[in-house]
């Protein structure tokens, strides 16, 4: 048997290991940057921050109307407690919805 055919069947083997490895790391916009075009951004990543945005500034002018609103020191803490604990669980059970979606999603693909 020819040792420089061994070593180069040896060598391309270990060169097509290398190869596939490096392919799997590659996403859609890699190869896509290496043509020289990118992906326009979706509709719904560019609304999202949006709705944040406006979203916090909601709360912060809703707290600030109740700091500035005439009431008693104690009924404007009761009022701010079961707001606080009112906003505490629907953030909890979107988080708990946007994860069981999350999962669903990875399940299915």
């Amino acid at each position: 048997m020819d040792f420089s055919k061994t070593v180069t069947a040896m060598g391309s083997a270990i060169g097509a290991r290398e190869l596939i490895k490096a392919v799997e790391g590659l996403s859609l916009d890699d190869a896509l940057g290496v043509v020289g075009i990118e992906r326009r951004p979706s509709a719904l990543s560019q609304f999202l921050p949006a709705i944040g945005l406006i979203t916090v500034s909601a709360a912060i002018g809703a707290g600030i109307a109740l700091l500035l609103a005439p009431s008693s020191g104690s009924k404007l803490r009761a009022k701010l407690a079961d707001g606080i604990d009112d906003a505490k669980h629907r953030l909890t059970d979107s988080i708990s919805r946007i994860e069981t979606t999350r999962n669903d999603r990875h399940t299915v693909s």
